[in-house]
């Protein structure tokens, strides 16, 4: 899933729906967060479906916290910013302009403390805090909005796994074109490069050894297949050749052939 930098989730000061974050409880939120503790689920329009396969399932999750100093309509504020785990299906949304802003759920007292917890964060059409833009998207970035000043998400790219082949060939490579070295060295790491293609080719051959005899079982079971088939059909055409016994035999007659029997 997609990673995405820090952005702005909440503002200090009141939202456009009369309620109040203050200062203390975003400072509380950064730096009481932690996802070994309790993970803070994100999900659509605060609503978070048990059904796996649901719209509203789970959206990704939060991994950290942290604040920034802002200034809005001429007051300066405290802002929570978050780093998401974004699942795909939110991007996917986000780029068709819905669902773009972030809207906080948070708990008083967590756990009896007496500090302020991230529980929840819902992407929503319709955020409660003043300061937000529209979504503007470029080549890479992603962008969501909070509750405060509209921040841009930019996910960063998954790191790619080199196949084994890339690996081999890099290994060597290194092996082989090191700097610096003196002649022993040298020979030792040729040695090396050799043991490592070895080794490869030897993983190569018993891969495809074993998929020599899949294949020589996968022939015996087509051959006993077809040699069963040839014989049912032998068979059935020995049954096809039998009288069906549905015809009767012309009765004997007896006597004046006033009695009849089929024998």
């Amino acid at each position: 899933m997609p990673l995405s930098k820090p952005f702005v989730v909440a503002t200090e000061g009141q939202t456009i729906d009369g309620r109040q974050i203050t200062r203390e409880q975003i400072q509380q939120m950064a730096a009481n967060y932690d996802p070994k503790v309790y993970t803070a689920v994100a999900n659509l329009e605060h609503y978070l479906s048990f059904m796996p396969e649901s719209t509203f399932s789970a959206q990704g999750h939060v991994v950290s916290l942290t604040t920034q100093e802002t200034t809005l309509m001429g007051d300066k504020k405290l802002q929570l910013m978050a780093v998401v785990d974004a699942n795909d299906s939110v991007v996917s949304l986000q780029k068709k302009g819905q669902k773009a802003f972030a809207s906080i759920e948070l708990v008083n007292n967590f756990i009896n403390k007496g500090i302020t917890y991230l529980t929840g964060l819902a992407f929503t059409d319709s955020p409660a805090s003043i300061g937000t833009q529209s979504m503007k998207f470029s080549a890479k970035p992603e962008n969501i909005y909070s509750f405060g000043e509209a921040v841009s998400i930019e996910f960063e790219p998954e790191a790619s796994t080199p196949g084994l082949g890339e690996s081999l060939f890099n290994k060597v490579k290194e092996l082989l074109t090191g700097k610096g070295k003196k002649d022993e060295e040298r020979f030792t790491d040729v040695g090396l490069a050799v043991l490592a293609i070895a080794a490869s080719q030897r993983e190569l051959l018993d891969k495809y050894s074993e998929l020599a005899k899949a294949n020589e079982t996968i022939a015996t079971l087509q051959a006993q297949a077809d040699k069963d088939r040839t014989e049912f059909a032998e068979f059935k055409a020995q049954v096809d050749a039998m009288p069906d016994g549905t015809s009767q035999r012309p009765p004997a007659s007896g006597g004046n052939g006033a009695n009849k029997t089929d024998c």
